[in-house]
């Protein structure tokens, strides 16, 4: 069984002045990754959970929604799809509109993105800062083909098996069915080298009730599936990465500073307006919050 982490914390002065002496050092890394969102006693919560992603490279997180906030989600993303193309590609799938940026489009979506059990699962996966690398809408429409096998960590060119760089959550706005295009993956595929391919038969789907979370490592092999049905398939993709790496949507350009700035810190930390470390993300040589705080002041 995993282990929760233990932190051992010095003095204030004493670790300000282990950083300004040694903004490369160890003091000064290891203070940037205990800088989490999920307390100590969320990531005991999660334990089981974060076995199973752990061992199997993906987990299914049952009915975390209400039936309020999945119905106000759902109107939200209806509203988007309406004014979303298909795609034009087989690979993001030439009946699947895909909503991009979502952060700037709507507000309905910035508490779920901060949800404490998925959260805790990505930290605790990760057990690093992490921040938001990409928020999307992806709707499978009836005729949908099957995606093919892939990777999300795949844009980042470091030889497999390797350390976590992200995790992906696909909530489930419908129930996610083998027939309505539930997220295909191979159990354990996180964990093998770039030249194993997967039987047939080692394919699982992660059918999941409306409401529920799908949460994969980085390197597992997943796709969507085929969508049989007469009905859309609604979802939402979520992929969170350590706050050292570049996120897959540039945040910075995508969202409106003056916007960013009404946003509760934690939002903020998350979409990367923070730094990491005594270095990185600066502004100035300075967090920056401060920054969002000028923007939010100029109003």
């Amino acid at each position: 069984m995993r282990q929760m982490r233990s932190i051992t914390l010095p003095t204030e002065h004493d670790l300000r002045q282990a950083i300004e002496e040694d903004p490369f050092g160890s003091t000064a890394i290891n203070h940037a990754r205990s800088r989490r969102f999920s307390a100590l006693a969320q990531e005991a919560e999660v334990v089981p959970l974060l076995d199973d992603l752990c061992r199997d490279g993906a987990v299914v997180v049952r009915s975390l929604l209400s039936p309020d906030l999945l119905s106000e989600i759902r109107s939200e993303i209806d509203r988007l799809r309406d004014d979303t193309p298909r795609g034009s590609n087989s690979f993001g799938g030439y009946e699947t509109r895909r909503a991009f940026n979502l952060l700037s489009r709507t507000r309905v979506l910035d508490d779920l993105v901060l949800e404490p059990t998925v959260l805790a699962l990505v930290e605790g996966l990760l057990d690093d800062q992490v921040q938001l690398s990409i928020a999307s809408t992806i709707s499978l429409e009836a005729g949908e083909t099957c995606q093919p096998l892939h990777r999300d960590d795949s844009y980042y060119p470091i030889r497999r098996p390797h350390q976590a760089l992200c995790v992906n959550v696909m909530w489930a706005l419908d129930d996610f069915t083998e027939t309505n295009g539930a997220t295909r993956y191979v159990p354990e595929s996180h964990l093998w080298d770039d030249s194993m391919e997967p039987p047939e038969e080692e394919i699982r789907v992660a059918a999941m009730p409306a409401g529920s979370a799908f949460v994969w490592h980085g390197s597992l092999l997943h796709g969507g599936g085929a969508n049989t049905t007469t009905s859309p398939r609604a979802g939402l993709s979520m992929l969170y990465c350590r706050a050292w790496l570049r996120q897959q949507e540039n945040q910075y350009l995508g969202l409106d500073p003056q916007v960013v700035a009404t946003f509760e810190r934690p939002l903020q930390r998350l979409l990367g307006f923070s730094m990491y470390g005594a270095t990185l993300g600066n502004v100035d040589g300075a967090d920056p919050k401060h920054w969002l705080a000028n923007h939010n002041n100029a109003r």
